[in-house]
């Protein structure tokens, strides 16, 4: 047992993804990947930043004869993720603190690499994708996972709203630009397979947001995780940023004033091998 300070910010940021982000947004994304992934006998897996290790302990079912070494920036993630793993820690599961981007280990090292929601970990996937091709063993298997192109479609048309009728042109720039940063399928196909990996396929599962009455979306824990930082920096273009997004807010809550407000997302794992 991981002893900590109940008060201590990092341990409750860690268990507020535990509890809430986990069941509401990561795991849909989770399904996705650990359907994907394709395990070998005796593995040897990599799980980038795992947070609180909800894929690393599900994927223990499968993994009999091998090991899984889970990497986290964040001390208190690492620390749930030891919890949750018990007696397999040091034995079937390792945790190791470590930026994605920038990997301690050897070439060649890994039979599987797995990332759920790998937009949170770096906005240069080409660098990452190459890191993960230098510790995968030939013909190892990638898989990851990200929101696609029309996530959270529903706010952007209100951001596009704000935006025009307080003619701020260069926060609709940014709104662009952020749809524009999330890959159809087939252009993330054709993004890892120009990293060096090959038979690269894209598994598309939607799923909504839900915000009853009452609820702001700019504090859910959920869209917290997944939208609000990228929300912020298109607000960023305006003079007042906290002051837009707080418009963005409660224009969807005097549009669906008594009426539960939905937003889609659209979830992709990307799974491809090294090449041989």
């Amino acid at each position: 047992m991981v002893d900590r300070d109940p008060s201590d910010e990092a341990y409750q940021a860690a268990l507020t993804y535990e509890t809430s982000v986990v069941p509401r947004y990561a795991q849909h994304f989770a399904d996705l990947l650990l359907n994907a992934v394709d395990i070998p006998a005796r593995p040897y897996i990599l799980d980038l930043a795992c947070r609180t290790g909800y894929v690393a302990i599900q994927l223990l079912n499968s993994v009999r004869d091998g090991r899984i070494v889970a990497v986290d920036e964040e001390a208190a993630y690492l620390d749930l993720m030891r919890m949750r793993a018990g007696e397999e820690v040091g034995r079937r599961v390792f945790a190791k603190q470590g930026r994605a981007e920038s990997l301690t280990f050897g070439a060649e090292v890994f039979s599987n690499v797995v990332g759920n929601l790998i937009d949170r970990v770096t906005t240069d996937r080409g660098a990452l994708l190459s890191e993960i091709a230098r510790v995968l063993r030939p013909k190892g298997q990638v898989a990851l996972t990200m929101p696609l192109r029309g996530s959270f479609a529903e706010v952007m048309d209100i951001f596009r709203e704000v935006a025009l009728k307080n003619d701020l042109p260069r926060v609709t720039e940014r709104v662009e630009q952020y749809v524009a940063s999330m890959p159809t399928p087939e252009m993330w196909v054709t993004e890892v397979e120009s990293r060096g990996f090959s038979a690269a396929h894209v598994e598309v599962r939607e799923f909504t947001l839900e915000y009853p009455p009452g609820v702001g979306f700019l504090r859910d824990p959920a869209t917290l995780v997944g939208a609000v930082p990228e929300w912020q920096w298109c607000a960023a273009a305006a003079s007042d940023p906290t002051s837009l997004l707080y418009q963005v807010e409660d224009t969807i809550a005097t549009y669906f004033h008594g009426r539960t407000f939905v937003t889609t997302v659209v979830a992709g794992c990307v799974s491809a091998r090294r090449a041989g």
